[in-house]
């Protein structure tokens, strides 16, 4: 697995990426970045739109996919839990967790504009008892963000045609067209890029969420789901020509696995509210979903890849029987609070103070 060395101690126990900066202590590094956190500075990084078109690219890209044999990536299939943290990331609460897969966002401060140093990824990376975790980098691909450090405020006066109305459930996040080339353009193919920069990082894959956004074009664009399956295969092929072993694990979306190229493509499947809030917090799903759901993700397991599984609540008793219910599924279950502000404890988490059993 790249980047499975031992944690990095250099000579005197300074570190940072090669890119000019001043060298810093790790601990040093990691308590500013705790101060980063509570601060919640923004950058004012932008970068300008591309113009370049990735559509050749993203036509090869499926062609070798198709003719890539399907992926069994081991170390994920061994994985027996996971955890999702998308704010206030501790990087040595993470280290000192049990957790076998760790998902997070690539970057420490609110804009994403700086990414943590691959020092610290590899810090994160080795669990207490010295064996490997993956970790993971949270990607969104079907809406742009405006909290994400390619971001111009400018869009909103001058719209990008590729740019459509914001999410009302989710302000700040905006429905994109993700075949549009200057959107992947801002996904992958540069320095700048998203997909760039957590490739830099040192990740070990990443977490794509948005592929369901494609159920909202299908009225409008019938090529909506394959346009969806041609982007991560591109994503795929373009990290994996640098990485071979990168993970690829979309979220949600799981009207795509009907799609024999995607699950040649991807190593894994995440999936949000199976069995509970689909349509309102801790309401049970109705049955009918539920088993539709099932049957869709059964694909992913008989290819011998994990179904990551996580439930939004607060209730103790409950996400102890959400778990139970998952792993009676065949699936690796997590359950946290909705806004992913902290790591949930293994005996919440995983449903049991050991998360390896």
């Amino acid at each position: 697995m790249t980047g499975s060395g031992n944690v990095c101690q250099p000579a005197g126990g300074d570190f940072w990426p090669n890119k000019g900066y001043e060298s810093v202590s790790l601990l040093r590094w990691i308590a500013g970045a705790r101060n980063r956190l509570r601060e919640l500075k923004h950058p004012t990084m932008r970068i300008q739109p591309l113009r370049y078109s990735f559509r050749g690219a993203a036509g090869v890209a499926i062609l070798l996919a198709l003719c890539t044999p399907a992926r069994v990536a081991s170390e994920l299939s061994e994985a027996r839990s996971w955890a999702f943290q998308l704010q206030n990331v501790d990087p040595m609460e993470i280290k000192l967790s049990p957790y076998d897969v760790v998902v997070i966002d690539y970057g420490f401060d609110r804009r994403n504009a700086t990414a943590f140093p691959r020092e610290v990824v590899d810090l994160m990376r080795t669990k207490p008892d010295g064996k490997k975790r993956l970790i993971l980098a949270y990607f969104s691909i079907g809406e742009a963000e405006d909290y994400r450090y390619y971001w111009q405020d400018t869009w909103l006066k001058n719209r990008p045609e590729w740019l459509e109305p914001e999410n009302p459930d989710w302000p700040g996040n905006y429905l994109v067209q993700y075949w549009h080339p200057e959107w992947q353009a801002l996904l992958f193919g540069n320095p700048n890029a998203y997909l760039d920069r957590i490739l830099a990082a040192g990740f070990d894959g990443v977490y794509l969420d948005g592929p369901d956004k494609f159920e909202q074009w299908k009225r409008r664009r019938p090529s909506a789901a394959p346009d969806m399956v041609a982007l991560i295969g591109a994503i795929a092929t373009y990290a994996r020509a640098q990485r071979s072993d990168f993970l690829i694990i979309p979220q949600n979306g799981d009207g795509l696995l009907g799609n024999p190229q995607l699950l040649r493509m991807i190593d894994g499947f995440g999936r949000e509210d199976l069995l509970y809030s689909e349509n309102q917090p801790d309401a049970r799903n109705s049955q009918h979903n539920i088993d539709e759901s099932v049957r869709r993700l059964r694909s992913v397991t008989a290819a011998g890849k994990p179904v990551l599984v996580v439930e939004y609540t607060g209730q103790p008793e409950r996400a102890a029987s959400m778990l139970r219910e998952i792993k009676e599924l065949g699936f690796i279950g997590y359950v946290a609070d909705r806004d992913l502000k902290s790591l949930s404890p293994p005996v919440f988490g995983c449903g049991q103070p050991d998360c390896s059993q």
